[in-house]
């Protein structure tokens, strides 16, 4: 398979039925008559050597292969739109682009409702597509393109990517109200060595981040339980004899009960910050910059940030 060969208006024909489901909405789609949208997808057919879609009910279904390319498919023209855009005006009002953004749970219910309702109002042909951040793979998601931004902490990002700081946090040992140390003053080494500590699965950068600090300081952060994701690991800590090393701030907005104490640590350990992340191709980007002030002043505003803001574009 030779890609020189294909007629690349061939993708957006395979977009729009994909998309539609349907050979006459995707012509509609097109603006174009539904014989040629036929003849686009026989000589795609020809070109792939696979059905790639086939009868259902009214419409079409795609085959395993065409659920397969529609994938790259479509970040590949979401590309080329973002492209074209950057060096076109950008009118909120009318644009019709699609933004991939990636969330967390630390940041999923402050910023979907707020955003949602925002480009509701002011952009409502706009798509937002909330993507899960897995883990580490933010970072090759955002420099692969398949989300626009992301929040990552200051540690993961590097030369490729542009950010701007959400927020910055110490961190601190948590355990519930009810633990045997929680009457103590403070916290000693010799008491962070008895201690048995959740933490999560889901960013392996930051366990080993905080894993390395302890190993500093002359001591191994001994693991009793690992959570699926940060939100878990407050309810667990407040039940159980366990503890858990965590950013302050987020701490103290989830103890409103009283069922957390928290402690300083007694070593230095660096700050870590929450940034709003994105490939540098898309700095410049006027729909992208649109959409990401909007995130950025959701953030900024649901997570107080103290001193003052960064400029969108600071590294």
């Amino acid at each position: 398979m030779n890609i020189r060969e294909l007629d690349l208006n061939l993708l957006l024909v395979f977009n729009a039925i994909y998309t539609e489901r349907s050979i006459s909405k995707a012509a509609v789609k097109l603006g174009i008559t539904q014989p040629a949208v036929s003849n686009a997808l026989r000589r795609l057919r020809n070109f792939t050597g696979d059905t790639l879609f086939y009868k259902s009910g009214s419409g079409v279904a795609p085959t395993r292969a065409a659920a397969t390319l529609a994938i790259p498919i479509g970040h590949a023209l979401d590309t080329v739109e973002r492209g074209l855009s950057s060096v076109r005006s950008f009118d909120p009002a009318t644009s019709r682009r699609t933004f991939r953004i990636g969330v967390n749970d630390i940041i999923h219910d402050a910023l979907v409702p707020a955003l949602v309702g925002y480009t509701r109002r002011e952009a409502p042909n706009l798509i937002l597509e909330f993507v899960q951040q897995v883990g580490d793979r933010a970072l090759e998601m955002l420099k692969g393109g398949e989300i626009d931004m992301a929040l990552l902490p200051n540690f993961a990002i590097d030369d490729s990517l542009v950010s701007t700081k959400v927020w910055d946090d110490s961190f601190a040992i948590i355990v519930a109200r009810n633990h045997p140390i929680a009457k103590s003053n403070r916290l000693t080494v010799d008491d962070i060595r008895e201690l048995r500590f959740v933490v999560t699965t889901h960013v392996q950068r930051l366990r080993t981040f905080i894993d390395s600090a302890f190993r500093a300081n002359g001591m191994e952060r001994v693991t009793a339980c690992a959570v699926a994701d940060t939100h878990n690991i407050y309810p667990l800590v407040a039940v159980s004899d366990l503890a858990a090393c965590v950013g302050r701030f987020h701490a103290d907005r989830y103890n409103t009960d009283g069922s957390l104490v928290m402690f300083d640590l007694p070593f230095e350990l660096p700050k870590i910050q929450g940034r709003i992340a994105w490939a540098k191709e898309a700095d410049e980007d006027e729909g992208h910059r649109w959409v990401r002030e909007r995130v950025l002043e959701i953030l900024h505003s649901a997570f107080k940030l103290h001193g003052a803001r960064e400029p969108s574009s600071a590294l």
